[in-house]
């Protein structure tokens, strides 16, 4: 039995340490937007999604050959671990390529107020759209939110028009 409570001890000592960061971050957030603007807080995002992006195409180099293949190891490897298995999908239509979320991984990942948060989804918006300039230099992608959950929609689409 000690173990166990040496265990319990260990994992409510790191979900407060948790927390903590949690608000943290949270805290800081309303105050970059109040200080700074929704403007520059929704660039900060963006680019912080693009340098993510950076780290996910060298993971991902040479485990794909088409952009299909490579949207399905985002969903798969990298947003479906946060939102749940199957949440995910993508849809190619032409020259148009859908990601579709069917949960919030901001939600998920510690209860944020998703409502007027819409600048969670531009670091998701910047990661998408930067990890398919980086794995496919020759195309041209343009990325933007169709549906987003931070706006009331059952799920996310962001949508890229391949050329």
């Amino acid at each position: 039995m000690k173990f166990l409570d040496k265990v319990k001890r260990m994992v409510t000592k790191r979900v407060r340490q948790l927390k903590f960061i949690a608000n943290i971050f949270q805290m800081s957030l309303k105050e970059i937007k109040d200080t700074l603007g929704f403007e520059t807080l929704t660039m900060i995002f963006r680019r912080v999604g693009e340098a993510a992006a950076e780290d996910i195409f060298r993971k991902f180099k040479g485990k794909y050959t088409t952009v299909e293949e490579f949207c399905n190891l985002l969903v798969s490897e990298v947003i479906e671990p946060v939102i749940g298995e199957n949440k995910g999908s993508v849809k190619l239509n032409g020259n148009k390529i859908d990601i579709e979320l069917d949960a919030c991984p901001y939600k998920k990942a510690g209860g944020f107020p998703i409502q007027d948060m819409e600048f969670f989804c531009h670091y998701t918006e910047g990661l998408f759209d930067t990890a398919l300039q980086l794995a496919f230099p020759d195309k041209q992608f343009y990325m933007e939110p169709k549906e987003l959950i931070a706006n009331g929609c059952k799920k996310c689409i962001f949508e890229s028009e391949m050329s």
